[in-house]
């Protein structure tokens, strides 16, 4: 092993001859590019994931409880509070938050112009991180259990549309068994999530306040939303929440409920699947091709080590080991220019996306770092034993012919 690691260190060292540093460089780019196309791939296709997933899901949580029933609008019929049901459900493995939401149609007025909205009236202890993440000014509503809040969060669209701001008073109307009930709202944040589907839909306010509106009580809601650790456990855990909840209600995950998004993911999937397996074929025949130039080349020395007593297993090494500095390097370069590309994209956003098609505005990327550590060591092993394959041609060289051989 020595012997090899010596003999391959010289070669690939400055002194070798011109033609084999060409070569080995050739190749050193071409594994660099098929490593870093491989990587931003797999970024991508992980940032498409994550902020669609974590989008859809800031909106409808993760599982969401409701009656059962054949409409699948937006506005659900209400049901009561059930804090006992919640209880159980909330001890419930991979289940981390549960909390009780209300839908209302309503229409959000100024002086000159009105819009339809579906207001998400929530509760003080529902966790608004996803919108603090995507607030555009303002600030976040204040809800209370001990009073009604007449704060109002609403997007950066429905702003746009009603040409209002925060701090703004507006008139907020809601139809209730035929009588027309108004509140008086204030906006106090815009926000911008990028699902302009979403986005022109919905409206954040107080539960309490659309609980006053639908009842004269605070125990109704539309549904319930939850909150999963874990989501590659979604399904599971969605079956174990519908046996736990009454045969009146059902539970139904994100993916279910926007199938066409999840849908579009796969697709995804399966394209970015189909180039990364390409890459890895690109990056293995360069190494292949490489090395058995390199062999070629190396004819007359690979001779001359067989008629000093080598044996094909020692020489076969020295290949191995100048195919492992190409793919390390290839692998070094690889990494350092993907990882810089994505940082250039995910400050700078150079590369634009239809919000409306894509329900993002720029191309994301999201790659932690157990994957980075996977791609590369599994490159690394699958090229290792790639590299074995041309040095086989090694046993088959004759001393007597290769030492003359021009």
């Amino acid at each position: 092993m020595r012997f090899a690691y010596y003999i391959a260190r010289k070669l690939s060292g400055k002194n070798s001859a011109s033609f084999t540093r060409t070569v080995a460089r050739l190749a050193v780019l071409a594994v660099s590019i098929s490593i870093l196309v491989v990587i931003l791939s797999f970024g991508i296709l992980l940032g498409f994931k994550k902020e669609i997933r974590d989008k859809v899901s800031g909106y409808a949580g993760h599982i969401t409880i409701s009656n059962f029933e054949l409409s699948r609008g937006n506005e659900r019929s209400s049901l009561e509070i059930d804090s006992q049901m919640m209880r159980q459900v909330s001890e419930l493995n991979n289940v981390e938050q549960i909390h009780p939401f209300l839908n209302k149609a309503g229409i959000l007025k100024t002086d000159s112009l009105l819009e339809g909205l579906i207001f998400r009236g929530l509760s003080s202890d529902y966790p608004l991180d996803f919108f603090e993440g995507h607030l555009k000014k303002g600030r976040l509503p204040l809800f209370t259990d001990s009073s009604d809040s007449y704060e109002l969060l609403i997007s950066e669209l429905t702003a746009q549309v009603l040409n209002t701001d925060t701090g703004e008073r507006l008139n907020l109307y809601f139809v209730e068994n035929g009588d027309v009930k108004r509140r008086r709202v204030e906006i106090v944040g815009i926000f911008n999530t990028g699902l302009e589907t979403f986005d022109k839909q919905f409206a954040i306010c107080d539960l309490r306040m659309l609980q006053r509106v639908v009842g004269q009580n605070y125990q109704q809601a539309s549904g319930y939303e939850i909150l999963v650790s874990d989501f590659k456990q979604l399904e599971q855990t969605t079956k174990s929440v519908d046996s736990e909840i009454s045969s009146l209600l059902r539970a139904v995950h994100v993916k279910d409920q926007y199938f066409t998004m999840f849908q579009w993911l796969e697709i995804v999937d399966s394209n970015v699947l189909i180039i990364i397996i390409l890459m890895f074929v690109v990056a293995m025949i360069n190494i292949i091709t490489v090395l058995l130039i390199l062999i070629i080349e190396r004819i007359p020395m690979i001779g001359l080590f067989k008629s000093m007593g080598a044996k094909d297993l020692n020489i076969m090494q020295i290949f191995s080991w100048q195919g492992l500095y190409i793919l390390l390097a290839g692998l070094l370069i690889g990494n350092i220019s993907a990882l810089g590309i994505a940082e250039l994209q995910r400050h700078y956003k150079i590369i634009k996306l239809s919000a409306e098609t894509y329900y993002m505005d720029a191309v994301p990327f999201y790659l932690p770092i157990e994957t980075l550590i996977m791609i590369n060591v599994s490159t690394i092993v699958l090229a290792y034993l790639f590299t074995w394959l041309p040095s086989i041609l090694i046993s088959r060289i004759s001393p007597s012919r290769s030492i003359r051989f021009k």
